[in-house]
């Protein structure tokens, strides 16, 4: 069942590449274009569900070439073929973090979550936001949440290497050093690539890692 959405009242000027089409509502002309679309996909593919899916595919590959606004229509797109469509949120919670809006994010990711409640990725994409929101206004509950979401998506997925980076990044924050290192090494034991050298450098002048694998003056700097 799809959900039901408040929508504002003022179009700002290109819904397309806001997600969900900045949750407004349509004019009568925009109106008459997504049943022209939604009925040349009904013309193209089996269900709409096949539709938004392969949408859903084409604005992974726009994201990931850096091409924010063309990724966010062709969710959009996706949303509009299948409002229960999880990726979709996840989609628009990723870029809305990313833009420095986790409070915004936060909804999206809950809407995804709310669809596939044992996704660890989403759930460590959502603490991920809770830890984005503690850094702007820091109260204890927000990184609790975070702490939980994160317990949450290692239990769900133990080799979730995101999961301890994001983990280790909420304990530097708690002041918990120690833990910090111990999540961050857990997650530089699955995947290195993922490694933020930054943060490590941040844990570095608080603590010295207890294992010793990364020594103050080895670990290269930004401009490095």
């Amino acid at each position: 069942m799809a959900a039901t959405y408040s929508f504002a009242q003022q179009q700002p000027e290109n819904i397309n590449v806001l997600p969900m089409f900045g949750k407004v509502e349509k004019t009568e002309a925009q109106q008459l274009r997504d049943q022209k679309f939604l009925s040349s996909c009904d013309a193209s593919f089996t269900t709409r569900t096949e539709a938004s899916n392969f949408f859903v595919e084409r604005g992974w590959e726009y994201l990931n070439e850096g091409q924010t606004d063309t990724a966010i229509y062709r969710f959009n797109l996706a949303w509009l073929l299948n409002p229960d469509n999880s990726d979709t949120y996840w989609a628009f919670g990723l870029i809305t973090n990313a833009q420095g809006k986790p409070q915004d994010a936060i909804g999206f990711f809950e809407k995804a979550l709310a669809l596939k409640p044992n996704n660890s990725m989403m759930q460590a994409d959502l603490a991920s936001c809770y830890v984005n929101l503690y850094q702007q206004k820091p109260k204890k509950k927000t990184i609790k949440t975070a702490l939980s979401y994160l317990d949450k998506a290692i239990a769900t997925d133990s080799q979730n290497a995101f999961a301890y980076y994001t983990m280790a990044q909420a304990k530097y924050l708690t002041g918990d050093y120690n833990d910090a290192w111990t999540y961050l090494h857990k997650g530089r034991e699955l995947n290195m690539t993922m490694l933020d050298y930054s943060q490590v450098i941040k844990l570095t002048e608080k603590m010295p890692d207890p294992q010793g694998f990364f020594k103050t003056g080895d670990v290269p700097t930004e401009t490095e």
